[in-house]
This record gives C-alpha cells, sequence and structure tokens, in this order.
C-alpha cells in the first residue's frame, strides 16, 4: 500500500511539473490571480515522439574549431627564439618523492637526537678515561 501512495504522490508532482513547465496555470495559483513562474521546455539530448513538443527540440550545438588558437601558439612559441627545453620541468617526479617529503620532518628529528646521544657517548668516554688517570 504505501508504494502504491508514494506512486501516486510521484505521478501528481509530475503532472503538476508538467503543467508549469508548459505553460498552463495550476489551480492554486489561478484563484489568486497570480502566475507561477514559468519554465521553459528544452530537449537536448532527446528527440521527443509527440508533435506537441516538436519544436522545443534544441538544434545540437557545433564544435568550436581550435585550429587558429593552436596555431597561433605555435607561431608564438617559434618567434620568441626560445628554442632550448628545460628538460628538468619535462621529467617527471620519481615514484617517492612525496614519501621523501613526509619523513623529512621524522628525520630532522631523529638527527637532532642521534647528535645529542653521540655528544653524551663522548662526554661518559671522556669522564670514564679521566677517572682512570686519576686514579
Amino acid at each position: 500500500k504505501q508504494w502504491y501512495q508514494r506512486r501516486v504522490r510521484e505521478h501528481y508532482f509530475i503532472q503538476i511539473n508538467l503543467s508549469m513547465v508548459m505553460g498552463e496555470v495550476s489551480q492554486e495559483s489561478a484563484g489568486t490571480g497570480e502566475e507561477p513562474p514559468r519554465k521553459r521546455l528544452r530537449f537536448r539530448c532527446y528527440k521527443p515522439t509527440d508533435a506537441s513538443l516538436q519544436d522545443k527540440q534544441v538544434e545540437p550545438a557545433a564544435a568550436l574549431s581550435i585550429e587558429a588558437e593552436v596555431n597561433k601558439i605555435v607561431e608564438e612559441s617559434k618567434t620568441s627564439g626560445s628554442s632550448e627545453i628545460d628538460l628538468n620541468a619535462l621529467a617527471p617526479r620519481k615514484e617517492n618523492w612525496d614519501l621523501k617529503r613526509d619523513v623529512e620532518k621524522k628525520l630532522a628529528k631523529l638527527e637532532k637526537r642521534t647528535k645529542r646521544a653521540m655528544a653524551e657517548m663522548i662526554r661518559e668516554k671522556l669522564k670514564s678515561e679521566n677517572t682512570l688517570s686519576a686514579d
């Protein structure tokens, strides 16, 4: 029963929207004297079979030719005098460049800790040598 009610509501909604699109005045706005906003119905990718909708069909858009723009860019690049191509800009990045970037901060922290640990080990060694020589 619920699916039937839902289907009836959908059908009613479609009928109201079609009447508004086709320019018919709905019953609610007819009593108030107020016209609903009109939408223009256009078929771009659909070819309607109904004769009354044939005039609503839009002609397909023509593809733009970009040959002139491409030729202009090619001529500008030829006349600019810069025949050298930067190979670094054309070369793709290595696969692990993002991994190196992400790990860089962690490696900097580890480097600091390593230096501190090495300095501490040297101090301990010097202390042990001083205590041995003092004895």
